[in-house]
């Protein structure tokens, strides 16, 4: 799921440029704005490990699991994206996890695979079923109830940019005369 600005990533790289100290102000206020998302994925993510079989200390064991994280980049795409007929938009500002374990778990079964591969008697529960069972159908962590919040959010999202947008043309009027 997306939530669309227009003209964020070009509003902050401009003012990364005239203004660098209302850039700064501006991540402040988004970080503030998207913070509550973030807040209530990292309180659905279990301290202890979902299944006896993650509590070890490895790559992908609940001891190295990573809370979910804000990514702003404002950086322009490495391709023109208005040469392409897709017309994707870019992400500016992103809430992702940093952790392999946490992201396995949150989407673990998502495409399907509801039985395992093993042969009969050497048959499991199935990793994703298990987890099903404990802990809902997939998307378990970042997106689970967070639609419903989307709206209110991208509406002060927008807010912030056009204060910082208006605080900008004042800066400019100042410069210029």
């Amino acid at each position: 799921m997306s939530a669309q600005v227009k003209g964020l990533g070009e509003t902050l790289r401009d003012l990364g440029k005239v203004e660098p100290e209302l850039r700064r102000t501006l991540n402040r206020e988004i970080r503030n704005v998207v913070k509550p998302l973030v807040t209530d994925i990292n309180a659905r993510i279990p301290s202890t490990p979902p299944l006896s079989g993650m509590a070890h200390n490895g790559r992908t064991g609940w001891a190295n699991r990573k809370t979910a994280v804000i990514k702003i980049d404002a950086r322009r795409p490495r391709r023109d994206l208005n040469a392409t007929t897709t017309g994707k938009p870019v992400n500016v500002v992103r809430i992702v996890t940093r952790g392999a374990p946490v992201a396995i778990v949150d989407m673990a079964g998502k495409a399907g695979g509801g039985t395992s591969r093993r042969e009969l008697k050497y048959q499991r529960p199935n990793f994703a079923s298990a987890l099903n069972a404990q802990l809902g159908t997939a998307s378990r962590f970042m997106w689970r109830d967070i639609d419903n919040r989307l709206g209110p959010t991208i509406a002060e999202m927008e807010k912030v940019v056009a204060d910082v947008v208006q605080q900008a043309n004042r800066q400019l009027m100042k410069v210029r005369l």
